[in-house]
């Protein structure tokens, strides 16, 4: 299962998604149709047509969801349960390699699911996805917590067939268990049970975090003047007049309060009251006095998480989450940040030296400040380099970029990319 998240249902996920981001959106419109028969649910076809299948992006209703997720941890779990009850002796077969085929219907889910939950976030989905987060959670740890399953895993990990195992197999076993052990399945029952609970609890949290920082991205800044916009590219000028008028101010500018669209404006727009107004809104994103406000959810997840590194013996979440990443723990990590610290520090300085020394040769009666910085460091590149974003934006044109990503794609990976017409997307 967990494995297959870094392999197999990845690779699809990155051909899903690319395939996303590479067609024309447009939301569904019956995308908060009734609830679907369960036994017409476009989520729970297999996908059709080349390569293993394509996801059908025309069909998805967000009622469609809920009852796909449901039915999909479902039959996830007879699987699971076929494999920890077989009767057979423990190898590598019959543990490994079936977990690997095991999920796939609640991987394709999942695909979509995830697509929905990033880009795709409006109307009815947030309240699907506050429910079924949570319950994601709890069937994880039911897997995991499943004692006959790790005891097979178990079993083969420190067994004698490891040993005759070659390099890819062996990797894989050493990933499943040391993913199951991470995650708590070595724990007595008790502690098991108290994780799955923080662990809901977090799956909660984590969607209700990511969901006020949406909400505050669909905030504007608007410009009513003209003169407001010196500085900008004519292109952004008639982005924010477009996005004033979908928000019911025609005939005015607004610039969208996401990194998209903020970095740009600090960066041109010679204004700067409108540049530290934009900067402000967009740094106080979560932070606001209003429902959206993120503080007390960043005290909860803290104080879980605090909770569940404990329940592994270990003092803090960041000694927990290390575990499986390169620096293994928090005195290492500590010891490589501070290795570049000194060095980024002064480089920083040396930049905000040169942009003051700028905004004073400018006539400028002010101490460079944060949302200064971008403006600035543009004028320094073009006096210093004769470098002008604008002028090299023309050659990164949508389908340029495009090329570039897929020609990437095909160096490291070998992949090739061939456009595929008639395929359904969003309807």
């Amino acid at each position: 299962m967990y494995s297959k998240v870094l392999t197999r249902s990845g690779l699809v996920a990155l051909a899903a998604v690319m395939f996303f981001m590479l067609e024309p959106r447009v939301q569904n419109a019956a995308a908060t149709d009734t609830p679907s028969d369960p036994a017409a649910n476009p989520l729970l076809e297999k996908w059709s047509g080349q390569w293993g299948g394509l996801p059908p992006f025309d069909k998805v209703r967000v009622s469609d969801f809920k009852p796909a997720l449901e039915a999909a941890m479902a039959e996830n779990l007879k699987e699971i349960d076929t494999i920890a009850n077989n009767p057979a002796k423990p190898t590598f077969d019959n543990t490994f390699v079936a977990l690997e085929k095991a999920g796939d219907t609640l991987n394709r889910v999942q695909t979509i699911f995830g697509i929905w939950s990033t880009s795709m976030n409006v109307g009815d989905f947030p309240a699907v996805q506050a429910e079924m987060q949570p319950k994601l959670a709890a069937h994880g740890d039911k897997i995991i917590q499943n004692a006959k399953l790790f005891s097979r895993i178990q079993a083969v990990y420190k067994g004698p067939e490891m040993k005759k195992l070659n390099s890819e197999q062996k990797r894989l076993a050493e990933v499943y268990y040391d993913n199951f052990v991470h995650a708590g399945a070595a724990l007595t029952p008790d502690k098991k049970a108290k994780l799955a609970d923080l662990n809901q609890q977090l799956a909660g949290l984590y969607t209700k975090f990511n969901q006020n920082l949406q909400a505050e991205e669909t905030q504007v800044m608007v410009l009513d003047r003209k003169e407001d916009l010196a500085g900008l590219p004519q292109s952004f000028v008639d982005a924010a007049a477009e996005t004033a008028k979908a928000k019911g101010s025609d005939g005015k500018w607004a610039i969208q309060n996401t990194r998209s669209a903020i970095e740009p404006f600090l960066t041109y727009a010679e204004n700067r009251d409108m540049r530290e107004k934009a900067y402000r809104m967009f740094i106080m994103r979560g932070d606001n006095p209003n429902e959206h406000n993120n503080k007390e959810t960043i005290r909860q997840i803290l104080h879980l998480r605090a909770q569940r590194a404990a329940l592994f013996g270990l003092p803090t979440h960041a000694h927990w989450i290390l575990q499986q990443k390169m620096a293994k723990n928090p005195d290492n990590a500590m010891k490589l940040m501070l290795q570049v610290w000194p060095a980024a520090v002064g480089r920083v300085k040396e930049e905000v030296a040169d942009m003051q020394a700028l905004a004073n040769k400018e006539g400028a009666k002010f101490k460079i400040a944060p949302w200064d910085y971008r403006y600035y460091m543009e004028k320094v590149r073009k006096a210093k380099y004769d470098l002008d974003e604008n002028q090299i934006k023309p050659y990164l044109q949508l389908d340029k970029m495009k090329e570039a990503m897929m020609w990437v794609a095909g160096e490291l990976f070998n992949f090739n990319f061939k456009r595929l017409d008639g395929i359904a997307t969003f309807a």
